[in-house]
């Protein structure tokens, strides 16, 4: 198997038909090179590279034992069939749909973990008053 070795990313992006994935890179002798993939390989490629970075940060960070991609915003959209989660990261949205099982279980989670907001602190009247507004 060629190894490929990209020295700089160019660019990446779709197919005029949507069917095929492009990333253009500078190899080592600086020529323009190509790397295409069907979309339909999209999930399974977005999580290899997930897997990579994993790795990454595994064995380039002392004292951590994983790696984390931060989001800078989050929208949410809850239907019946599924909750959608989605995040801005490095300015590239990344969507994630969940049961409402495992939505109901995060809610659960993140009740018991994150610390209780000021308005929790309030007597329940006043609670009752803002909620009433």
């Amino acid at each position: 198997m060629d190894s490929i070795a990209a020295q700089k990313l160019s660019r990446f992006g779709l197919s005029a038909d949507f069917s095929t994935c492009l990333v253009e890179f500078e190899n080592q002798d600086g020529e323009t090179a190509r790397l295409t993939f069907p979309a339909a390989q999209l999930q399974e490629v977005i999580g290899l590279l997930l897997q990579v970075k994993q790795v990454h940060g595994e064995k380039t960070a002392n004292d951590q034992t994983r790696s984390v991609l931060f989001a800078e915003q989050i929208g949410v959209l809850v239907q019946p069939e599924a909750t959608l989660l989605d995040f801005m990261v490095g300015g590239a949205p990344l969507s994630f749909a969940i049961s409402p099982e495992v939505t109901k279980q995060l809610l659960e989670i993140l009740k018991q973990r994150l610390p209780a907001s000021p308005r929790d602190k309030l007597p329940v009247s006043a609670q009752k008053a803002i909620e009433d507004r």
